[in-house]
């Protein structure tokens, strides 16, 4: 469980949808409503080690399998002073280059000495991830259903979800994943998913990104909601809970 904890919170350091002015920012926006991943450099004065980070970052643009983009923003220019306040940049080492999901979530971010091609890549979520960290950069609590077409009770179970949303006010939402969708291949592992699970599971993940409780099969609402209200536990699985979902 605090490997999951981990690394959910680790890629919600510094969640949060752009909407501040400047150019930089205007480009963000851009990305997001064409639906484009952004490995964002944030740099200084520095022009030999920006250059570097550039090149990095042009990089994982390159070996991205699907269409993304690299913007450049200088800290120093008056200019970029609300993004470096939005995204906690004040004394952070640089150059930096972040991630933005395709919603304009950062999803992390990484010093020139850590950065690697493979490593910014590996920070782009998979779609339900984003939907996910989404959800929780919108301060909403998440019930992540993980099931396969064959599993019957997975209608009742995602009715229940709903109506435990309604009944949190709309402070949560209900992901739905297939087990056997290989892009999601990250998620179910980052999970501890059992693939050969016979009913579905149900996570609940708090709004600070921390799974919270695990439930196998159809699970009554007032269960679910009172899930996603109660403190962050300190396993994923709670004490009596079923084999099958968490290992």
């Amino acid at each position: 469980m605090k490997k999951i904890q981990t690394i959910l919170i680790l890629l919600l350091f510094a969640t949060g949808i752009i909407h501040v002015n400047g150019q930089t920012s205007a480009e963000v926006e851009r990305a997001a409503k064409a639906c484009k991943p952004v490995f964002l450099v944030a740099y200084n004065a520095n022009g030999a080690e920006a250059d570097k980070a550039f090149a990095i970052a042009g990089e994982a643009k390159k070996n991205y399998k699907g269409s993304s983009v690299v913007i450049k923003m200088n800290t120093t220019d008056a200019a970029s002073n609300a993004l470096v306040t939005k995204f906690r940049l004040a004394g952070a080492p640089m150059p930096l280059i972040l991630v933005l999901d395709k919603n304009g979530t950062v999803t992390g971010g990484l010093p020139l000495k850590d950065a690697t091609v493979a490593k910014l890549v590996e920070m782009i979520p998979t779609p339900k991830t984003s939907e996910l960290l989404k959800a929780i950069s919108d301060g909403k609590s998440v019930y992540v259903v993980v099931s396969n077409k064959s599993m019957t009770s997975q209608k009742n179970i995602m009715d229940n979800c709903a109506m435990a949303c309604s009944k949190m006010d709309n402070k949560s939402v209900t992901v739905k994943v297939d087990m056997e969708d290989k892009k999601e291949a990250k998620l179910l592992q980052t999970l501890k998913c059992d693939l050969n699970a016979k009913e579905p599971v149900t996570y609940v993940i708090n709004k600070s990104g921390q799974v919270i409780g695990t439930h196998n099969g159809i699970t009554d609402v007032n269960t679910l909601v009172s899930s996603a209200k109660k403190a962050p536990a300190s396993s994923c699985c709670p004490s009596g809970a079923p084999a099958g979902g968490c290992k």
